[in-house]
Parts: C-alpha cells; sequence; structure tokens
C-alpha cells in the first residue's frame, strides 16, 4: 500500500513538463516516478534478449542501441540498470550515452567514441577481450564515426553496419560473419504505434494515457486528484483542469486522441518521443493561463472565473487550440475538425444561426453529462440570451466547443469526421509491411498506374504524354507505354499486428519487354502518405500543377524512367489542340526497311 503523502495535482502535473527534472535522462537514476510510469515496449524486449546473452556469451559483445534524439533509448538503458545488477558491474558491462556522455572538453565526440570502442577495433578484436559494451547512439552520430578517420581503425564494425543496413530506411536482417561480436537494436525500427488489418493503434500511448488516469492507489495523479477534491469539492467541479483529467478517463476520449496523434505521425511526419507525449498530456490538461500558478493561485482564479473562460480551458481547446504549445499541437492543428465541411456539420451551423437558444444543440447532440459544469451552467450563461454584441465571441467560442465535443463526445456513433484515403493508406502500409502483395493489386493496378498515365494528361489507353522540346500549349507528343507491376517474391509474415515496419511503401513498375539488369535497376518509388493523397486526387480526375510536380519530384523522376524505356524510338504520336477540336498524327519507323511512315489516325 502507498503510504507516500500525496501532492497537490497540479504539482505532479507538472512533472510530465518537458522542464521538469524527471523529463531530463541520465543512464545512473531511475526515480520511483520513472518506475511507475515505466511502460515495455517491443524494442525493450529486443534490448533485453541481446544484454542477456550478451552477459552468457564467453566472448565480449559491443551492443548498438540505434536511433533518433528522444526516442527513448536512455530511459531504457537506465530502466534495465535498475533491474539488472550485472549492467552496474563495469568489469562485466559498460554502458555508454554518446549523446550526453565526454571524457574531455579537449576531445571531439569522434575522438570519444574512438577511446571508448577501442576493445571492438580491428587490432583489438584480434587479442579479445572480456568486457561487453552497449552503446546508445544517434544513427547520424554513428554514420559520422563509421566514415571518419578515426573510423578507418574500425573496419569490421563498419562492414557490420553497411550490411546490417542500420543507417538505411529499410528492415533487412541480413547475416553478417561478425553476428558473434556485434549486436544492434535500432530504435528507429520501431513506432509509437502498431499497425493492423483494422487501422493503427498504439498500446503505448494508450498505456501512458491509463498510467496518469487510472483509479489504483500506486498512481501519483489519481491519488493528488482525490486529495484536492476532498478539500475542496466545490473548487474542484468548476476547475477546468479537473475536468479535463476526468474527461481524459474515459477510453473512447484517449482512442480518439490516439488516433488524431497517429495521424500527425503519418501526415504530418512528426516523431514524436515519450518526452514530448508527456509534456502533450500537461499541456492537454493544464490551460496556458494557469501555466505558472500555484495550487493556491488556481483556487483563487477558479473561484472568480467567468463562464467563457472556463469553456477556453476545456481539454477540446487544448487539444486544437493551442497552437504554439508544441511541435505536437501545431501538427494536430492540420487535422482541425472546425477545417472538416460535411453536409450535416454545415446544417449545425445553419441552425445555431437561426435558432434563438443555439444551446440546446448541446443537449440534442453531446454527450454533457461528461462535462457536469458545462451541462449545469451552460443555459444560464447562453449568449443567444442576450443579444449585446459583446456575446458574440462568447457564441463563437460556444460554436467551435460544439463541434470538437461532436468529435469527442457525440451522443450518436458517426463518421462525418473520417478519412478514408488515410484509412486505406494505412490498411495498405499494413499488407505491404506484412509482404501481403496480393490484398496491393489495387494499389499497383488502379491507383498507382493510373497516376502514371494521367500525370502530365489523361491520353487514354496505353498513351503518355512526354515532352518533346519546349513545352506547347497547341501541340503535345504521345508515346505508347506498356507497363506492369514489380514484385519481390518474399514470404508473407505471419504476425496479425507490426510493431517494426516503414511508414512508406517501395512500389517497382517495369516496362514491358524490357531486361533490367538486377531489381535494383527496376524503377521505384516511396510512397509516403501526401503522395498516396495525391495520386487519389489523380485517379479523381485532378491534374497536378508545377508546385506538385516541385513538390513529388520523385514521382516525376520515376515517371521519367519509365517513359525512357517506352516505345518513343519506333513510335510517336502528335496531337494538335485547337478550337476545342483534338486531333492525332503518328510518327512511325518501319525496322526493316528503314523508313519512316506520317499520318492522321
Amino acid at each position: 500500500m502507498n503510504t507516500t503523502q500525496p501532492q497537490h495535482f497540479i504539482n505532479v502535473l507538472k512533472k510530465c513538463k518537458q522542464s521538469s527534472k524527471e523529463a531530463v535522462e541520465n543512464l545512473e537514476s531511475f526515480s520511483d516516478f520513472k518506475k511507475y510510469m515505466h511502460i515495455q515496449r517491443p524494442v525493450e524486449a529486443e534490448l533485453e534478449q541481446q544484454i542477456n546473452e550478451a552477459y552468457t556469451s564467453p566472448e565480449a559483445r559491443l551492443i548498438l542501441v540505434c536511433g533518433g534524439v528522444g526516442d527513448g533509448k536512455s530511459h531504457i538503458l537506465s530502466y534495465l540498470k535498475s533491474k539488472y545488477h550485472f549492467l552496474n558491474d563495469k568489469s562485466i558491462f559498460y554502458l555508454h550515452n554518446d549523446a550526453t556522455e565526454s571524457f574531455s572538453p579537449k576531445r571531439t565526440s569522434i575522438e570519444t567514441l574512438a577511446n571508448v570502442l577501442q576493445p571492438f577495433s580491428d587490432a583489438e578484436l584480434e587479442v579479445g577481450g572480456f568486457q561487453n559494451i552497449v552503446l546508445a547512439i544517434n544513427l547520424g552520430a554513428l554514420n559520422n564515426f563509421v566514415d571518419s578517420e578515426e573510423g578507418k581503425a574500425f573496419s569490421r564494425l563498419k562492414a557490420y553496419v553497411y550490411q546490417k543496413k542500420i543507417l538505411e530506411s529499410v528492415i533487412a536482417d541480413e547475416e553478417s560473419p561478425d553476428d558473434h561480436i556485434f549486436r544492434y537494436v535500432n530504435f528507429s525500427d520501431y513506432h509509437m504505434y502498431q499497425l493492423t488489418e483494422n487501422g493503427p493503434k498504439s498500446d503505448y500511448i494508450k498505456g501512458i494515457f491509463q498510467k496518469v488516469t487510472q483509479q489504483t492507489e500506486d498512481n501519483p495523479f489519481y491519488q493528488a486528484y482525490l486529495k484536492d477534491y476532498e478539500d475542496d469539492r466545490e473548487i474542484v467541479a468548476k476547475n477546468p483542469i479537473f475536468q479535463n483529467y476526468e474527461l481524459l478517463q474515459y477510453e473512447d476520449v484517449q482512442d480518439k486522441i490516439i488516433s488524431l496523434l497517429i495521424q500527425v505521425m503519418i501526415k504530418e511526419k512528426l516523431i514524436i518521443s515519450t518526452r514530448a507525449l508527456l509534456d502533450f498530456v500537461y499541456n492537454l490538461l493544464v490551460p496556458s493561463v494557469m501555466e505558472n500558478m500555484s495550487h493556491n493561485h488556481i483556487i483563487e482564479y477558479v473561484r472568480g472565473q467567468e463562464f467563457q473562460d472556463y469553456v477556453a480551458c476545456l481539454l477540446p481547446f487544448q487539444i486544437f487550440e493551442k497552437v504554439d504549445a508544441s511541435a505536437i499541437h501545431r501538427a494536430i492543428d492540420q487535422i482541425n475538425p472546425t477545417r472538416i465541411r460535411t453536409e450535416q456539420m454545415d446544417q449545425y451551423l445553419i441552425e445555431f444561426k437561426s435558432l434563438k437558444e443555439g444551446a440546446g444543440l448541446f443537449a440534442n447532440h453531446i454527450n454533457v453529462s461528461r462535462l457536469p459544469y458545462l451541462s449545469r451552467s451552460l443555459f444560464q450563461n447562453s449568449p443567444w440570451r442576450n443579444p449585446d454584441s459583446k456575446e458574440q465571441g462568447s457564441k463563437k467560442r460556444l460554436i467551435k466547443l460544439f463541434v470538437y465535443l461532436y468529435y469527442f463526445l457525440p451522443k450518436e456513433n458517426h463518421d462525418f469526421f473520417r478519412d478514408e484515403t488515410y484509412e486505406q493508406f494505412m490498411r495498405y502500409l499494413f499488407y505491404w509491411n506484412k509482404r501481403e502483395r496480393g490484398k496491393l493489386a489495387k494499389l499497383y493496378k488502379d491507383e498507382v498506374r493510373d497516376a502514371i498515365y494521367k500525370w502530365n494528361g489523361e491520353a487514354n489507353g496505353d498513351l503518355v504524354y512526354v515532352q518533346v522540346g519546349q513545352p506547347q500549349t497547341q501541340y503535345h507528343a504521345l508515346q505508347k507505354l506498356e507497363i506492369e507491376a514489380h514484385i519481390d517474391n518474399k514470404g508473407i509474415l505471419p504476425d496479425s499486428e507490426l510493431f517494426k515496419f516503414l511508414t512508406m511503401m517501395t512500389i517497382q513498375f517495369r516496362t514491358k519487354n524490357v531486361i533490367y539488369e538486377s531489381d535494383t535497376a527496376v524503377p521505384s518509388i516511396d510512397i509516403d502518405f501526401s503522395l498516396y493523397a495525391l495520386l487519389i486526387r489523380i485517379k479523381n480526375g485532378y491534374r497536378p500543377n508545377k508546385k506538385d510536380k516541385f513538390q513529388f519530384i520523385k514521382f516525376v523522376e520515376f515517371i521519367e524512367k519509365l517513359n525512357n524505356s517506352g516505345n518513343q524510338k519506333n513510335e510517336i504520336v502528335f496531337e494538335s489542340k485547337q478550337f476545342g477540336k483534338s486531333t492525332r498524327y503518328r510518327l512511325q519507323y518501319d525496322e526493316t526497311f528503314d523508313q519512316y511512315s506520317f499520318m492522321e489516325t
């Protein structure tokens, strides 16, 4: 049983802030708060296995713990140090965090690293050693080291890094002759969410939310919440921080926030660290106006707050309107529900303008019982009852709140904010990473192939527009291009949930009857969400403009590679467009008689 005296709620929440000392990681400490907040991830299980294998191995091993900035390498290593006593015995294991440790200010980071890794240099490997080394290192630093002057003394390590493709955006398991000496875990192969056939989900983010909200004796957040609740129930009842916390306790609200976070990781390519996620939790619970207030100051503020100020502090506004709070908030602003126009939502907005009492729409369509103070106070503070122009700002804020609450707390489930293009992309991403190529037929045959033929304008059949000389408005050149999907034959993965995966799909097409030197010579394109969304728009009739062609220059190059192996050496079609009429002429080369023919088609 937890006998520690609970702190005030705001003080416990502040531990989640980016600036909190709890957010600072080092390998030597693992506080009680961090122990409570710790959630095992698949990458931790892989690293733990590597460390235990090294512990029982007769040979010393170097374990590379690779990844990006803030992805949790230090946190997991400090957790494992607290779990395994042998990791604290430097005669057996030496743990080094390249991002934070340096022996001498006179040495560069590369010189320091060369010194740390000396036992695994080519020369020392011939002698053999006994001390295992676990090196936490960012991929950029690893790349700089193996390519440096000092790195020349580590050719076997460099060969291992390249054989395992650690520095590439691929998930590979190539064998290396030095697998018994070097091991690695790449945090960049893992994500905060997993892929499933029914769409992405995140056990990890859900775990963080539940650590904060679960009603247990060992939860410092919940115990602090209870203490403040018992101290002054009247204030807590209208304190937005507590209302937001109570709202976050609902699992369906958690799931919708998780969906938003996964969307911005995919759509905006946002990398979210655990540190940033906890800071986000703090920001969605604590309004900016209360940011630097003490517990007593907050009580005084709540006691005198106006209803419209209370509304502005509620969780939906903390998610969608707090744009400057963090990179996560800025990314979420791009998928704000108010940016999505639907016929039903337009109807509600019309009703807000036409009804004498707009507050009734909340009672009809929103589950306002989850926000008791709002439910009790909305009608008596309704701006629709007061024609004063000063109330117009309050009215606009409540209409926005309606849209946000219709996203989070609708009385009846709906799919008004559904993004079908995103959902289809995530299904394809699952099948592609699972290597279930049969489920990708529509992607290859309809969507990518369509875009290739329509990129420069729809020409019909197997004809594509090609550029000959300067761009023309009256005359256009076309060629016949016959292409087919190029698929690898790797076996389907058995997993129903994928934790290690790439967030873009590499698609290959080959021109028929063309012989390529190798699979890597076949034209390929990496399709991320933004490119996929454009392909769907093209399929539906959109014509890419100059900005699109500049932004997706890789797709332009991909099409050019296919066009270069097309039929233009033997046949080319010219199209004349005048006064709305289109006429085509065919220039054809007869190889047998070495003759050209030119005719109208």
